[in-house]
């Protein structure tokens, strides 16, 4: 119901506060106001509110009048984004520096979306970088219409990024084959060890996490999760808790396989009072820690993660079979697997050739 109202203003002269006051059935009542210096025209805007608030979905628009993308963004980081990793929060919260940051979330269109991506390529960034953007941009959109009943325009969404990858705007990354040679591995062990002798207490025996990384190709904030009660040294088995899952982050606990080597890496660790981690170190301390190895010996491109490409590459080295490898590994796809069984061939032996 909309109303009209005459007010006097102190130097004289009238104003026209229009109402419009909605009822609606087991919420709040919704109400919007706004001052005209003529009756006229605050007759004509309650006239043509009040059809515009009472069409399908009206009411909700009103509600996120003047939320933009980028108020979206930190109610994202602040309730479902605490947890994340250091790269994703910052993939996140760099989308707060672009115009599209700006844009009222209800009013997003396909052509700013793409305009987005535009001006990412045109600075240089990859199509596998942008589509990260687009990646968590979708995420935040549809966060906001199935958390926060934002009246989002997914549609528009869906059909901008449609057009990206089909002119190639965004793309998914390549698969990295990224591993160490020997030669780097020896230059890595002689700067932790070098680093040992310095510092004996106070730094991370990172010469033994390296190595178990390689033996056992878990994942770096998997390898600080393992705990003596997990261990089963006569099974050679250990449960690493909070497994990486493509879409359960917690609670995926999985029991691994170990090989003779990791198994020797883990009895040579010192069980402290109290302490029931293997590896009691702070994973974000040892991906330091292995950024300043490679930085000291010149070593480029080479990330801790690429150990476990090692490790996984080793297996299939070893003459295991997929379904064996992944009992190492828990890689979830074997289509996954199959991209790490790219062997050197020099490795490779030879078999007679029959009727030879």
């Amino acid at each position: 119901m909309a109303t009209i109202r005459k007010r006097r203003r102190k130097d004289g002269s009238f104003s026209y506060l229009a109402q419009i006051r909605i009822s609606r059935r087991g919420q709040p009542d919704f109400s919007e106001s706004r001052t005209f210096p003529r009756k006229a025209m605050a007759e004509e805007w309650a006239k043509r509110r009040e059809l515009e608030l009472n069409s399908p979905g009206g009411v909700l628009s009103a509600k996120w009048r003047g939320v933009t993308l980028g108020d979206a963004i930190e109610r994202y980081i602040h309730e479902f984004a605490q947890d994340a990793g250091r790269s994703k929060r910052a993939t996140i919260q760099q989308l707060l520096r672009f115009p599209i940051a700006r844009v009222q979330v209800t009013d997003l269109t396909s052509e700013q979306i793409i305009e987005h991506a535009v001006i990412r390529r045109n600075s240089g960034i990859k199509p596998s970088t942008i589509n990260q953007d687009i990646t968590w941009l979708g995420i935040i959109l549809k966060t906001a219409a199935a958390a926060w009943k934002m009246p989002v325009e997914l549609n528009e969404f869906e059909s901008a990024k449609l057009l990206m990858r089909s002119k190639g705007l965004v793309s998914r990354p390549g698969s990295r084959d990224r591993r160490p040679t020997g030669e780097e591995i020896e230059q890595i062990r002689a700067y932790f060890r070098r680093s040992q002798r310095i510092r004996p207490s106070a730094i991370i025996p990172m010469e033994d996490i390296m190595d178990f990384a390689i033996a056992s190709s878990r994942r770096q904030e998997e390898i600080t999760r393992l705990t003596w009660e997990d261990l089963d040294e006569k099974a050679m088995t250990c449960w690493v808790r909070d497994a990486k899952h493509p879409r359960q982050k917690w609670g995926n606990h999985k029991r691994f396989k170990l090989s003779y080597e990791a198994m020797a890496i883990i009895q040579k660790q010192p069980r402290a009072q109290g302490e029931e981690r293997i590896f009691p170190y702070n994973g974000k301390s040892i991906g330091t820690r292995w950024r300043a190895a490679c930085a000291a010996c010149g070593i480029e491109d080479l990330r801790f993660h690429d150990l476990r490409h090692e490790a996984t590459s080793r297996l299939f080295e070893a003459g295991y079979e997929i379904v064996e490898v992944q009992q190492f590994t828990l890689h979830e796809s074997w289509d996954v697997l199959k991209r790490y069984t790219h062997l050197r061939p020099e490795n490779l032996a030879l078999r007679q050739s029959p009727g030879a």
